[in-house]
C-alpha cells in the first residue's frame, strides 16, 4: 500500500450481506478492497498489537502476506493485506464482526477519525438463523437451533468469565449481534453520523443499482460508471425456521426493532412478523 488512504470498513452486521457488498465494490476502478476478506485487524488482540505470531482471523489455505521490512510494525502487517492499492479513493476491507465487539471503535478512531463505516443490517431473526447455520456447517455449533437460543445467554455469560468459553462470544451470539441499536449508538460516540452509511439488507438484493449508489457517493467515487455484476454470494440451502422460534425470537426483539426503527427514521414493521 503506498500513497493510497485507508478509509473505509464495512464493520457489520455478520449475515447481513457483507460478503455481497465487498464483492461488489471490488469491481470498482476507483476502489481498492481486501482481497482477504474479514482480515480482524482490530479485533484480535495478536493482530492489533503485534507480537511477531502468523495473523489470526485469515481463512485457511490463505495466510498473512509477508511485509516488505523483517520487523514490522502491527499496522505495517495490517497495510500488507493491500498489495494493490496505489491510487485509488477508497481503500477499505469487510469484517463484520468490528461492528459488535464495543471496544473496537475506540481502536477504529485512534487508526483513522476520518475513517468511514458501512453498515448493513438484516432482518433480526433472520441473521440470527443464518448465523447458527453457519456455525453449524463449521462444525462449532453441536446444540439445535431452539436449545441454541434459548441458551444463548447463559453460554455468553459463561464466556465473558471463562476464558475457555471465550469464543462463544464470536460463535453463538446468535440473538445478541441483532440488538443492532446499542452497536450502532457506540459507533456514534466516535464517529459522526455523516461518516456512517446504514443500509438495510433487502435494499441490497431488492435496489441493488441505487444502493450501490448511495454507497458510491458515500465512498466519494465515481457513481457513473456501469459495473459487471459479480456472482451471487449463495447463502445457504437449510430447512426453514420453526414458527414456535421464530415467536420466540420476534418476542425478544420487539422493543428493540422499535428503537432500531426510531434510530434511523425508518418504518420497519416488516420486521416485526
Amino acid at each position: 500500500m503506498n500513497s493510497c488512504s485507508f478509509n473505509f470498513l464495512i464493520v457489520g452486521a455478520q449475515k447481513g450481506g457483507t460478503t455481497a457488498l465487498a464483492k461488489f465494490l471490488s469491481t470498482h476502478p476507483q476502489i481498492c478492497i481486501a482481497p482477504v476478506k474479514e482480515v480482524h485487524f482490530f479485533d484480535y488482540e495478536q493482530n492489533y498489537q503485534g507480537d511477531g505470531s502468523p495473523w489470526l482471523g485469515v481463512p485457511k489455505p490463505l495466510s498473512y502476506p509477508k511485509p516488505q521490512t523483517p520487523h514490522p510494525s502491527p499496522q505495517d502487517r495490517y497495510h500488507s493485506f493491500f498489495p494493490n492499492c496505489d491510487s485509488q479513493l477508497a481503500v477499505g476491507e469487510a469484517t463484520p464482526i468490528y461492528m459488535y465487539f464495543p471496544w473496537i471503535a475506540e481502536r477504529i478512531q485512534a487508526y483513522n477519525p476520518s475513517m468511514k463505516l458501512i453498515i448493513l443490517l438484516r432482518h433480526p431473526v433472520e441473521r440470527a438463523y443464518s448465523h447458527y447455520q453457519m456455525e453449524r456447517a463449521r462444525g462449532w455449533e453441536w446444540l439445535p437451533f431452539p436449545v441454541a437460543i434459548r441458551l444463548e445467554a447463559l453460554r455468553l455469560h459463561l464466556a465473558k468469565y471463562n476464558s475457555s468459553e471465550r469464543s462463544s462470544l464470536r460463535t453463538h451470539s446468535y440473538g445478541d449481534r441483532g440488538f443492532y441499536s446499542r452497536q450502532i449508538q457506540n459507533l456514534q460516540r466516535y464517529f459522526p453520523k455523516e461518516q456512517m452509511l446504514i443500509l438495510l439488507n433487502e435494499d441490497l438484493q431488492n435496489n441493488h443499482n441505487q444502493t450501490l449508489q448511495r454507497v458510491y457517493q458515500f465512498l466519494g467515487v465515481n457513481s457513473n460508471v456501469n459495473l459487471p455484476v459479480p456472482e451471487r454470494v449463495l447463502s445457504g440451502d437449510y430447512q426453514p425456521m420453526s414458527q414456535r422460534d421464530r415467536n420466540y425470537l420476534l418476542r425478544k426483539y420487539d422493543r428493540e426493532i422499535d428503537a432500531i426503527a426510531s434510530l434511523l427514521a425508518l418504518n420497519l414493521d416488516r420486521w416485526k412478523i
